[in-house]
């Protein structure tokens, strides 16, 4: 499966609760109320692992999206869309919850080793 997974902090002037909230509330309402309906159906998934400190220190990101694909023409799809005037508003939106300096984005291909379950997807 391929996927975008995108680690980031939050918008510095947002705590980490109102972050989770706005995040996991409001942005993938507009996520899905944007993308259109071709683009959304190469999507196989949308999954936000919000960080949990653990005492030891702040953790490095405060999120890790991921976006699944069903194959490398709905990744393109989205990022015509996305790079493009259709994908302005879900982009500036980003500008409510993440510090976008602090964004890594890696394209994976996700492999389950043999004996593993497979994800939930």
């Amino acid at each position: 499966m391929i996927k975008v997974v995108a680690a980031f902090r939050r918008n510095p002037e947002r705590s980490m609760e109102e972050f989770s909230a706005y995040y996991f509330e409001h942005h993938p309402a507009l996520f899905r109320s944007e993308t259109p309906p071709e683009v959304m159906a190469g999507v196989s998934h949308y999954v936000q692992n919000h960080a949990r400190p653990l005492g030891a220190g702040d953790p490095p990101f405060d999120c890790v999206t991921e976006i699944g694909f069903t194959g490398m023409d709905a990744l393109h799809a989205w990022n015509a869309w996305y790079f493009g005037e259709g994908g302005r508003a879900l982009r500036d939106d980003e500008d409510h919850f993440m510090d976008k300096g602090s964004r890594v984005i890696v394209v994976t291909d996700e492999r389950v080793p043999v004996g593993f379950p497979q994800p939930a997807h």
